[in-house]
């Protein structure tokens, strides 16, 4: 199981990605909220980004427009690469809620 500094570890790698601007331009006018929510150690994270910045929050946001429900460990082996977001998806290791497009656009996180 990861620890909850791992996963924040993770998921501020993925809300710097936005300072590289061929990645934060993708992002033009995209406010949202991803509600992180890991089942197995409780830890409940939101990735917000706003303004073509993101940034990591504590906490849980019922008025989440994009939501996660993951294991901690296949969630980190998504953040290294080591296992295919679609694939896990299909094969329902994990729950999303939300626009389905919305949510793609966030696979560019995976390839930073």
């Amino acid at each position: 199981m990861a620890t909850e500094s791992e996963i924040k570890t993770a998921l501020n790698k993925w809300a710097k990605a936005l300072d590289k601007e061929n990645v934060a331009s993708e992002f033009e006018g995209f406010n949202k909220t991803m509600q992180f929510n890991f089942e197995d150690n409780g830890v409940k994270l939101q990735l917000v980004i706003k303004d073509k910045k993101a940034k990591v929050v504590d906490g849980f946001n019922p008025n989440a427009e994009m939501s996660l429900d993951v294991n901690s460990d296949l969630f980190m082996g998504i953040s290294k690469g080591e296992v295919d977001p679609m694939e896990a998806f299909m094969e329902g290791q994990f729950k999303v809620k939300g626009d389905m497009a919305e949510l793609e656009k966030l696979q560019v996180f995976m390839d930073e």
